[in-house]
């Protein structure tokens, strides 16, 4: 299935390299047929529409790629782990921890006397 997008990609891209060819060869002959005073005309209010095109789909993109400001959901256990700031030591998250947590190096262990 990779091989097949791939592909697809690829005929997408030699049909867009197509069409823009085709577009300026066009645009080319066009503007030769008119003459360079009434091309340049045409040229600049093309310009000008494909400059506020280009603005309007920038502003639509970086808005719709924004992240959204919601909390993220619980997990599976009911429970929602977060940090954030600065933090300066050990930190811990858990749901259900059974023992002790250490930090650091483990304290020495005494043996106490046993009768």
């Amino acid at each position: 299935m990779a091989d097949t997008e791939h592909m697809s990609r690829r005929a997408l891209a030699w049909s867009g390299a197509a069409v823009a060819l085709m577009a300026l060869v066009a645009l080319g002959w066009y503007f030769i047929a008119v003459g360079l005073d009434r091309a340049d005309k045409l040229a600049s209010v093309l310009g000008a529409f494909v400059g506020l095109l280009g603005l309007g789909l920038a502003v639509y993109g970086a808005v719709s790629s924004r992240p959204e400001d919601t909390a993220p959901e619980p997990g599976p256990g009911g429970f929602h782990n977060e940090i954030s700031g600065t933090v300066h030591g050990n930190v811990v998250q858990a749901g259900d921890i059974e023992g002790g947590i250490t930090f650091g190096a483990p304290k020495p262990h005494r043996e106490q006397d046993v009768d």
